[in-house]
């Protein structure tokens, strides 16, 4: 499968909290909650979108942490970017 940000070849894993575990050679490790997953909320976002909500992913985890894209830091990037509808289409 692919990595949902930048789309190279990844591993996907169901993780311990509802969602999956990626394992990207080029992100790195990282998991994506499971209302992002069900919403698709991460796929209508353009690719240098999803790489910057991942990077603010990994911002924000705390040290030592995997990082973890959730629906609020989804809905934080697309209320700064002005793409409100987007996600509520």
């Amino acid at each position: 499968m692919n990595c949902p940000a930048c789309c190279a070849n990844a591993e996907h894993f169901v993780s311990t909290n509802d969602g999956l575990r990626i394992a990207c050679p080029i992100c790195g490790e990282y998991d994506v909650a499971s209302s992002v997953v069900a919403t698709e909320q991460l796929r209508r976002l353009e690719p240098d979108e999803r790489i910057d909500v991942l990077n603010k992913a990994k911002r924000c985890a705390q040290p030592g942490a995997r990082p973890m894209i959730t629906t609020y830091l989804l809905a934080s990037h697309i209320e700064l970017g002005g793409l409100a509808t987007t996600i509520s289409d």
